[in-house]
């Protein structure tokens, strides 16, 4: 009965701007040459010599040129910095960061997530980038300040790169399945307890046909949380989980997990079966338009507190030898032009003009999945954001420990104290060894 939701634990989502199409992992790609054709806002002299520069996807193995070249940045680098030679490595098997320090490969720019800075940091290919932006006058309050919090938090005041996206998070819903069963749609600004009413009621069979409540990943609520809650405080040196927030967050989610005939519910089901009712998670390429979407709920303990943003980064390489190329690339990657282009598209801008997020979605290109014309885009900037989690190298022991107890407390094999208490000692036990 628990397979399905087991499988949903250990599938950590990725933000759309990192999902790719297979091959290229494990080997260098190169471009035969670069495209000659630039356009009026070429930049200066960095954007019109010719130059070669590495660009390393960290986060996702499965990427490759041919991706990159068809992602909104690569094709806005192509036609800024038209002289420039792409070459691509994407993380997997002889590509870790690990391995490409200990090989001697050269990289300049690295496609991150937040999630990827311990690894980044343990091998010394962050950069703080502070001077370049104090040299070049770069005015960081332009960007998504919870994006640039992330980073001061990882590495005592230090940036290492810019947000160049964000990953589209709400509580999707299905129209078609609650018109069919006669329930009033969620709204913005509701909690979870009232979403957990309505899993409850849309939780149902007709004529041998399963719907289920709701559905999400308990790994990437994590991820997001409303809390902030960390798996680990560097500053204290320990583990967190066992304490009365975290027993409010896996309560909340748990609930949902064993509401009768919910067991199976998985966020693929969503848009492949269309038998989920609601989805807390992220926006996705979906071939039907009956869905809509509300903010995302908040906790009564947590008023008005949205999601932890979910961005993509782009990081200056510490082995860079053109880091004031690389810096140039950044700038335009986070321009108003660049930025106000991609919003209308239907991509989370980076940046935090009004005028550039009230324009999202408006120019949404149906064929790509992006139809948000009617949607209720709002329900993707809160206005309130919950303060960025630590994200540390020892989170994965704990994290693989919180899945297991995730799935325990919801099949009803342990208490939600017991399974955080054996958690805490199991992960600090691990870590007390690693450490000496």
């Amino acid at each position: 009965m628990w397979t399905r939701w087991k499988k949903a634990l250990y599938v950590l989502p990725v933000a759309g701007l990192l999902a790719a199409c297979s091959q290229g992992a494990g080997q260098i790609q190169t471009e035969a040459q670069a495209p000659a054709k630039a356009d009026s806002g070429t930049q200066g002299k960095l954007g019109t010599e010719a130059a070669e520069i590495v660009i390393y996807n960290v986060s996702n193995a499965t990427a490759n040129l041919d991706w990159f070249n068809a992602t909104d940045f690569g094709k806005e680098i192509h036609a800024k910095f038209p002289k420039v030679k792409i070459n691509f490595i994407a993380t997997g098997k002889g590509m870790t960061p690990q391995e490409l320090v200990v090989s001697g490969q050269q990289i300049d720019l690295i496609i991150s997530s937040i999630f990827s800075f311990p690894s980044l940091a343990e091998t010394n290919l962050l950069f703080d980038m502070s001077e370049l932006i104090k040299k070049n006058g770069f005015d960081l309050n332009r960007l998504e300040p919870y994006a640039l919090e992330y980073q001061k938090q990882f590495g005592s005041g230090g940036i290492y790169g810019f947000p160049v996206s964000s990953a589209p998070v709400a509580l999707f819903y299905n129209k078609e399945i609650f018109d069919k069963f006669g329930v009033a749609y969620p709204k913005d600004g509701m909690t979870w307890d009232q979403v957990y009413d309505l899993a409850k009621k849309l939780t149902r069979t007709d004529n041998g046909t399963p719907y289920y409540g709701f559905a999400t990943r308990y790994p990437f609520m994590y991820n997001v949380n409303q809390l902030s809650l960390s798996y680990y405080d560097p500053k204290a040196q320990k583990v967190l989980v066992n304490d009365d927030k975290f027993k409010l967050f896996m309560d909340n989610f748990t609930r949902f997990a064993s509401i009768p005939g919910n067991e199976p519910a998985t966020t693929d089901m969503f848009s492949k079966e269309k038998n989920v009712a609601m989805m807390a998670y992220q926006f996705g390429k979906w071939d039907f338009d009956s869905w809509d979407m509300v903010s995302m709920p908040t906790y009564t303990e947590a008023p008005g507190v949205g999601p932890q943003v979910y961005p993509t980064f782009m990081n200056i390489s510490s082995t860079s030898k053109n880091k004031e190329l690389a810096f140039e690339i950044l700038k335009a990657l986070t321009t108003d032009d660049y930025q106000m282009r991609i919003s209308k598209a239907g991509t989370i801008p980076s940046v935090r003009n009004p005028e550039i997020i009230k324009a999202f979605g408006t120019e949404g290109d149906p064929a790509n999945g992006k139809n948000f014309k009617g949607k209720d885009v709002g329900a993707f900037f809160p206005a309130t954001r919950a303060a960025a989690s630590y994200v540390t190298k020892y989170d994965d022991i704990v994290a693989k420990r919180m899945n297991t107890a995730f799935t325990d407390i919801a099949a009803g094999k342990k208490d939600t104290i017991t399974a955080l208490r054996e958690v805490q000692e199991a992960a600090a036990s691990e870590l007390q060894s690693l450490k000496k």
